[in-house]
Formats: C-alpha cells, structure tokens, sequence
C-alpha cells in the first residue's frame, strides 16, 4: 500500500461490518445445532460443527486481514490498537460459539424433556445478544462520521446499555437452566450433568464476550 493509499483507503468499519456479519453468523448456527440435540440427531451435530469450523475460520481471516489493513492505514478517527482489540473481542464471540458446537461433538449426550425448553429459551436469548452486537458495529460508520461525539455516540450509548440488559436476561436463563437441571441431579449420571454445565458455559461465554465488545466501544467513546 502507498502513500496515498494510505490517505485514501477504505473505512476500516466497513471490515468491521464485514467480520461482525460473519462472528453473526457463528452465533446463529447454535440454533440448529441445539435443535439438534434436541432431536439426539448426531449425525446433523457434527454436519453443523463442519460449518460452524468453517464460518469461524472465515471469521479468523477476515479478522487477520483487517489488522494488516488497520497497521497500514493513515487518519484514522481512534487508535489502531483499540480498532485491533474491537476487533479481537468480537472475534472472541465466534470462538465461544464453536467451543459449544465443539462440546456437542465430543459425546452424544441428551437432553431431558424436561429441560428442553428452558435451554432453547436459553439459547435464543444468546442469539439475540449476539444480534445486537451486530446491530450496534453496523451503527460504527455513522459514529466515526461523527468523530464519536455527539447525539450519534449517545445513541450509541444507548445501545450498548441495551446489550447490557440483554446479557443479564440471558445470566438469568443461565441460571434458571442450571437450577432446573440440578433439582432432578438425581435423574442423570455425573458425566451427563457435567456436559450439560458445559453447555451452560460456553453458551454463556457467548453473550459474555458480546457485551465485553460493547463495553469496550463504550471505553472508545468516553475517552474521546
């Protein structure tokens, strides 16, 4: 890349949008794969854990390449290594995401009837968390526009405090599975309760690193 190109290279929130439309996509595929596990379809688990390895590369790549743009690029509207640590954190939530689709794969383990509904309700809440996350990196051309000040970057705020309450619905399913799944401990074997926790976990990572991200945007434009 020249000089000037370098002057006059592309926003690097466009690649922002990009990666975040893929981490995106990573999130969505728990829902298949939880439904499933419902269906104890094994066969379709490690189907959907093919994909959801090959859409978090795709993730991976696009994240690599961003950076190498970002340490070339010239006027930039905040720094480079906060523009490359956004960039790590909302990465981070498509690894969670495979880490559960990774769980799933390692032992065939069903779920109790009972327990169904609460763990999809669980696991939308997730998606939506995600979904959010998305919305608000779309919103990161408008703001950098604005130098992140501003009616812009107060809506922004606003927004991020929205993925903060979306986070702590999805603790409290969290929560509400967990509970539900240890009053019939008495029902299942120990391997199985410890898989089910482990579902738990990575799911929870999942909206836990999306509102990590936020939070770190929300560190951005106080400082600005």
């Amino acid at each position: 890349m020249g000089v000037i190109d370098r002057f006059f290279a592309p926003s690097p929130f466009i690649g922002l949008q990009e990666h975040a439309k893929k981490v995106h996509e990573c999130v969505e595929l728990l829902r298949p794969l939880t439904n499933a596990l419902l269906a104890e379809d094994y066969e379709k688990i490690e189907e959907l854990h093919n994909q959801m390895s090959k859409t978090e590369h795709e993730a991976d790549q696009i994240k690599t390449s961003m950076r190498d743009s970002i340490s070339k690029m010239y006027f930039l509207s905040v720094g480079r290594m906060e523009l490359s640590q956004f960039l790590g954190y909302q990465d981070d939530v498509a690894d969670a995401a495979e880490d559960f689709a990774v769980v799933l794969l390692i032992r065939k383990t069903k779920l109790p009837e009972e327990l169904k509904t609460d763990f999809m309700t669980f696991v939308e809440q997730v998606i939506s968390v995600s979904e959010h996350l998305m919305e608000l990196t779309n919103k990161l051309s408008t703001l950098a526009e604005a130098a992140f000040a501003g009616e812009e970057a107060e809506e922004m705020l606003e927004s991020i405090a929205k993925i903060g309450e979306e986070e702590w619905q999805s603790d409290r399913l969290e929560r509400k599975f967990a509970r539900h799944l240890y009053s019939i401990e008495d029902k299942l074997d120990p391997v199985t309760i410890m898989f089910l926790d482990k579902y738990c976990q990575t799911l929870g990572q999942v909206s836990n690193n999306a509102e990590k991200t936020a939070k770190y945007l929300r560190l951005i434009i106080r400082k600005k």
